[in-house]
């Protein structure tokens, strides 16, 4: 967003939602042994679905189903979620294993984009950056991976 980038490649691990106030439904699958908890910044979502084996459409639940911020994906399993594009922001989906994270596990949100511009506090930002290099340079920190 800040550099104003517009084009993404199919590996970019990027979800481009433009539209507001619609629902979105992500389908997480693994065929791994580890369970997963998959947490989603900027938004609560609905669980519709979870279980072990292969996703069938008829296991969701669409009513009532409870709303959570974190949900277990399953080893071997899959995980469905919901939520409304009602929060205009580049929000990150990812595994709250940190090390799963850095390895990949992560997807980030671009939802509304063309009214998070108008949103950056390009100052606040700025700064933040500088006292982080900072820090960084006097306390000697070592960044082994992308920092998510």
């Amino acid at each position: 967003m800040y550099d104003n980038v517009t084009s993404f490649s199919n590996t970019s691990n990027l979800l481009n939602l433009p539209t507001a106030n619609v629902w979105a439904y992500i389908i997480l699958k693994t065929t791994a042994a580890a369970p997963h908890p998959i947490h989603l910044h900027g938004h609560d979502f609905f669980l519709l679905a979870s279980g072990t084996g292969t996703y069938d459409s008829s296991d969701l639940n669409l009513s009532n189903p409870p709303r959570r911020d974190v949900a277990l994906l399953q080893a071997d399993g899959y995980l469905v979620i919901g939520f409304k594009t009602d929060n205009p922001g580049a929000w990150l989906l990812h595994c709250h294993i940190g090390w799963h994270t850095a390895e990949g596990l992560a997807l980030q949100i671009l939802e509304r984009r063309d009214e998070i511009l108008d949103l950056i506090d390009y100052d606040t930002l700025n700064s933040t950056c500088s006292t982080w290099t900072a820090y960084e340079t006097d306390e000697d920190v070592v960044d082994d991976d992308s920092g998510i």
